[in-house]
């Protein structure tokens, strides 16, 4: 009789199960479909980036080559890596165009170049050093206002390009006549821990050469 029981108590398991994979079974198969096409996406979107920054790497390098011979023609080449957008070579690519132009002498274009650059950096670092070589490329034609305005927000305790961005507003204040404010940027320089070793023994050399003895 024990059997019977168990028989019908199977057949009872055996037709729950059916009746939840009636109602369930589709949506599982559904869902397993979707994690396979996601997975299958994510994999081949991976693949596609890892492609088109190995495209823009080699045009990129490629044109870096061509800048020794021309310049114009180097120019056009990034351009195009610059509008792909693949990063980070679009971002260098906007920066070597800005210095390429001022080599070739187009002054207001490297200019509007290094405006460009620092508009479509994606991150705040990038920002800043497309500011810090714009206002070495264009130092000696630039406004001392105008490059003390763009460098000042750079010299944050926090911010990576903060050495560099002292060093040059104290040749600024130089170019303002004003040796004092030179002399406080540079002693700033010498004594910040975080900038390199070659900055700060360079302070300290200017430093010297402005009357105050350079630190032991």
């Amino acid at each position: 009789m024990s059997d019977i029981f168990q028989e019908v108590d199977e057949a009872l398991r055996e037709d729950r199960a059916k009746e939840w994979w009636r109602r369930w079974g589709t949506t599982i198969i559904g869902a397993a479909v979707l994690l396979v096409v996601a997975i299958a996406a994510w994999n081949g979107w991976n693949w596609y980036q890892a492609s088109q920054r190995g495209k823009a790497g080699d045009a990129f390098q490629a044109a870096l080559s061509q800048a020794a011979n021309d310049k114009p023609g180097a120019i056009a080449a990034l351009e195009k890596v610059a509008g792909a957008g693949v990063a980070p070579y679009d971002e260098l690519a906007r920066l070597r165009i800005a210095r390429l132009k001022a080599e070739v002498g187009d002054k207001d274009g490297a200019q509007a170049a290094y405006g460009t650059a620092v508009q479509g950096a994606r991150d705040a670092d990038g920002r800043e050093l497309a500011v810090v070589l714009r206002a070495m490329q264009t130092f000696d034609t630039a406004k001392p206002e105008d490059l003390a305005s763009q460098l000042q927000p750079l010299t944050g305790k926090d911010r990576p390009w903060r050495a560099v961005a002292l060093e040059l507003l104290a040749a600024v204040a130089l170019k303002q006549n004003d040796p004092a404010k030179a002399r406080t940027l540079l002693t700033e320089l010498r004594e910040d821990s975080q900038a390199s070793q070659v900055l700060r023994e360079r302070a300290g050399e200017l430093l010297s050469a402005l009357g105050e003895p350079a630190a032991k």
